[in-house]
Order: C-alpha cells, then sequence, then structure tokens
C-alpha cells in the first residue's frame, strides 16, 4: 500500500532520539525517595536552580498547539503514524521532555497555569472560560504577576499571536452562542489584561480555523479583523514578521524579544484542515493510523465513528502544524537567531481519538494527560537528548524564566518549579509525581513515574465521554509500566500502592490549597 510505503521514513525517523537514556548525572524520582510518600519540590524563590546567562542576550520563541498529544510525534518509537518532519529533526537538536503532562487537561486550566505559574484555585480559571452559568468571573486573574508580566519587567519585548481563552465572555457578547445548550466562547481581551504583552494579535477561543478573526494590537472590541487563511499558517506568517520587524513595527529591536505563537488546531473541528495535509496520509485506513493498544476498533458507540471519521484529518492538522512550525524555524536559523534564542514547542493537552471508547480531553488517560514538550538552546541544551522529568504546567514558567537568567525575578505567587538543570543536564531533585485535577469533573489524582492514580465523583449533569457510566465515586489505579495501555484497574489488587498514592495526592491538595475530599 501506498501509506505503508511513506511510513518507512517516518519510522526511520524515530531512531533520532528513540531509546536515548536520561542523562547519567539526573537521578531518577526512585533514587531519591524510598516511598512515593514525600512530595519534593524544587522552587526557584529558595536558591535551588542556578544562575545561567545575562536575559538581554537571550530570546524566546514559544509555540503550542490545542490538543496535540505526546505520542503525534513522529520521532516516538511509541507513537502515532504521524508524518512530523520538523519537530522530528528540531527533538534532535534539543531536549525532549518525554513525561510533559497536562495537569487540568482542558484549554483554558492549562493556559492560566502556564500563564501564572499556578494552580486552578489560586489563578481563577477552574474550567473553560465561556457563557456558562456561574463562570461570569473565571478568567485569569489580573493582580497576579504572570510569566508575561515577568518577561515584560526584565526588559524584553513580548508578543503574542493566537488563542487565548483566559476571558470570560459578557453581555452584549462580541459573536452569538452556538451549540446546545448555546454557549458564548469568544472575547476581547483589552490591553490592562493582557499581563505586559506589547504587541497583540490574538483572540479568546474561535474554532473556524479557514477563517480565524483576532483583535489586532491597540484594536477596539468592536474591530475584529477576519483572515480567510488556514489559522496555523496565518499565524505563522505574523510570528515571521515579528521576528524580521521592518520598521520597528512588531517591537523595539533594541531589546530581547519573547514571542508566543499559540495554534488552535489540531483542536476540532477536524475537517477543517488544507487538503494538502490529508493527502500525505493517502489511503490509510483508521486501523492503520488508531494503533494504540487500548482503541477497539469494533466498539459500537459514536465516539469510535467520529474517531475512525476523523483521526486523518487530526493527524493531517497535526502535520500542517509541524510544516508551519517548520516555516518559523527556518525564518529563526536564516536571521542568525539560533544560537541565541530559547525554542520551546508543546501543548495545552492530548486527544483521546478513540483510546478508551473516548473523544477529546479531560480524563487522565495518557492520551489526554501527557503533551509533547521539547526545548532548544544551543550550547545550553544538549541535542537529541531526552528526560522524563514529570514536568506540569505551573512548571514551565519557573522552568524557561530561569533558563533565560530571571530566575531570580520569579513572584512569591508563583506555585511552580524550575527544572531549568534538567533542560541543562545537571544533578537536579525530581517531583515525586504530578498532579492531575478537573476541577468540572470532582477528579484528582497523581501520576508517578510507574502510577497512574484517579478518584472521580459522578456530579449532576457531568458528562462520562465514553462508553459506560459510573455512580457515586470511583477510583483508578494503572500500573503503567506493566500495562501502558491503561486497561487494567489494579484497585484492589494493589491495596498499598493506593495507599501510598493517596498520601501523595494529598500533599499535593494541602500545597495547592484545594479543598476535594476523598469521599466527595
Amino acid at each position: 500500500m501506498a501509506w505503508a510505503a511513506s511510513r518507512l521514513g517516518v519510522l526511520g525517523r524515530r531512531s533520532l532520539i528513540a531509546g536515548n537514556p536520561v542523562p547519567a548525572n539526573c537521578q531518577v524520582a526512585s533514587q531519591l525517595r524510598p516511598s512515593l510518600l514525600p512530595l519534593i519540590f524544587r522552587d526557584a524563590r529558595f536558591g535551588i536552580i542556578m544562575k545561567t546567562t545575562n536575559p538581554t542576550s537571550l530570546n524566546l520563541v514559544f509555540v503550542f498547539a490545542d490538543q496535540m498529544r505526546a505520542f503525534s510525534c513522529g520521532y516516538r518509537a511509541d507513537g502515532d503514524p504521524v508524518i512530523t518532519p520538523n519537530l522530528d529533526r528540531f527533538a534532535a537538536q534539543g531536549m525532549t521532555l518525554t513525561h510533559a503532562v497536562s495537569n487540568f487537561p482542558v484549554c483554558s486550566p492549562f493556559r492560566a497555569m502556564l500563564m501564572s505559574g499556578c494552580y486552578p484555585y489560586a489563578n481563577g480559571v477552574p474550567g473553560n472560560c465561556n457563557s456558562q452559568p456561574g463562570r461570569e468571573n473565571w478568567q485569569l486573574r489580573e493582580d497576579l504577576t504572570c510569566f508575561t508580566d515577568v518577561l515584560n519587567q526584565s526588559g524584553y519585548s513580548v508578543g503574542y499571536i493566537g488563542k487565548w481563552h483566559l476571558e470570560a465572555p459578557y453581555e452584549p457578547y462580541v459573536m452569538p452562542p452556538r451549540g446546545n445548550p448555546p454557549i458564548c466562547w469568544n472575547e476581547y481581551t483589552p490591553p490592562h489584561r493582557r499581563h505586559g504583552i506589547g504587541y497583540w494579535h490574538g483572540y479568546n477561543t474561535y474554532d473556524n480555523h479557514f477563517a480565524p478573526e483576532y483583535w489586532i494590537d491597540d484594536a477596539q472590541r468592536d474591530q475584529r479583523t477576519k483572515i480567510d487563511q488556514w489559522s496555523p499558517e496565518h499565524e505563522t506568517d505574523v510570528a515571521i514578521d515579528f521576528l524580521r520587524n521592518t520598521g520597528g513595527k512588531f517591537r523595539d529591536q533594541a531589546k530581547p524579544f519573547a514571542m508566543f505563537v499559540s495554534h488552535n488546531p489540531p483542536h476540532t473541528p477536524f475537517g477543517l484542515v488544507p487538503d494538502k495535509y490529508v493527502q500525505q496520509y493517502g489511503d490509510a485506513t483508521p486501523a492503520e493510523l488508531l494503533t494504540r493498544g487500548n482503541v477497539d476498533l469494533e466498539l459500537d458507540h459514536p465516539n469510535m465513528d467520529t474517531a475512525k471519521q476523523h483521526v486523518k484529518n487530526h493527524f493531517a492538522m497535526v502535520t500542517g502544524v509541524d510544516d508551519n512550525f517548520g516555516r518559523l524555524l527556518k525564518e529563526i536559523d536564516d536571521q542568525g537567531m539560533s544560537e541565541n534564542t530559547l525554542v520551546v514547542f508543546l501543548s495545552d493537552h492530548g486527544e483521546m481519538m478513540g483510546s478508551h471508547g473516548r473523544m477529546h480531553k479531560g480524563v487522565m488517560f495518557e492520551e489526554s494527560l501527557r503533551i509533547p514538550f521539547i526545548a532548544r538552546m544551543p550550547g545550553r541544551i544538549a541535542a537529541n537528548t531526552q528526560d522524563a522529568v514529570l514536568i506540569g504546567a505551573p512548571d514551565i514558567a519557573p522552568t524557561l524564566l530561569s533558563m533565560l537568567g530571571l530566575g531570580d525575578a520569579l513572584p512569591a505567587t508563583m506555585q511552580g518549579s524550575s527544572y531549568a538543570s534538567v533542560l541543562e543536564g545537571k544533578p537536579c531533585e525530581r517531583p515525586s509525581s504530578a498532579f492531575y485535577l478537573n476541577c468540572e469533573g470532582g477528579a484528582r489524582g497523581v501520576r508517578t513515574d510507574r502510577y497512574t492514580m484517579c478518584r472521580r465523583h459522578k456530579s449532576a449533569g457531568q458528562r462520562e465521554g465514553g462508553p459506560g457510566e459510573w455512580k457515586g465515586s470511583e477510583t483508578l489505579l494503572f500500573d503503567n509500566t506493566e500495562d501502558p495501555w491503561q486497561t487494567r484497574n489494579m484497585t484492589e489488587e494493589q491495596p498499598a500502592v493506593l495507599s501510598e498514592l493517596r498520601g501523595e495526592l494529598q500533599g499535593w491538595l494541602d500545597r495547592t490549597g484545594d479543598e476535594w475530599q476523598w469521599e466527595g
């Protein structure tokens, strides 16, 4: 088959980093603790991070996609059959954090944790920002000193391009409601709520990928600009213009810059993808694309019907994001910026795409929870390396600010920890787990090096998101080493492990001020 033949190139690319060990001078979590109970945190405010280079010489390019799971990268030995040649090359040039997680794998909560360095009950975003009753104040707190505030205050020209999704829509709505029940999603972000961002080319959330609309720079609430172009392509065009900065239009040329590029694809609607990317998957069938061991192609459920219908489109979107990321990398190289620019690629959360009979996100299964995370900085980050540190969304700002030499500027409000030493291959303390929460679904849990544990409460009106229902409360425990597809709940068989993980979870609840209770 043509598709089978085309996959040989992708499988070959996986050898670029597959099998690389954790750096010898970084201890793994199991070497740091005899049990799962203690929580180990690294905090730049207490002098644990390394001092780094003067920030005036370093730039930041931060690109993130929406709804792209860690496994949707061609270089992964355990990955989906996706075509991502630019990410494959990029991974070979830098470090991949193979076990990065989206602690609350939904759009707005991840973005709020990314920007604030705080967990949801501290940053004001315990769920997606939209017009549903009770969410009128669900938006990123204006009084927090965020990632971009620190950059701005440290002398950076900061630009943001693409999806923001951190505003609460209010009447009169800028766009009519959609869906059932009807909900409004898009909203204007006024300059005083942009947290130090100087150049703005963004929107809250709007899912017409072929006709995106943006508020550009100083545009007012009623002055959206409609673009007839696939959104990642347009946003990359703008990002390239930001880098070139002709006539000083986008930033102060005398300052270092930080540019954030936030693509909506491969988020739904999956069908809104240029045909040139779909054609790269040729005659591939759902069985050839849905290769994870927890997908039951014979399952009679609407979710599986959707997965079969759209997996090719979803993967084609990933390929389109990869293509445009390649354009951006080429521009960075062409302008001679590679040596002094920290470039990062990741996603806000994953996509179930038929695994466990589910679609989309929000749950603690690996396909939803784990995200790609690749960083490149020649001379500081060793090429073609991997590390399995359990880095979460609130850790990203402290880590990258520390890499830019701004560790001393981290605000005391940030709850995340810096893992800059991991990126630099230096000895490091490691978190014993990553915290998982879904405030809307009543679920909490932890992901350790080996285990995933989740306790969820059924609440009135909550959608299960997959086949079957549960009543009352349910506990899930998976041994990811023995059961990487998470198909066997070990709660009854491993009571001692469950008890230790409950202690681990309680540590996170206490540290983040979360009042969630095990018994509901």
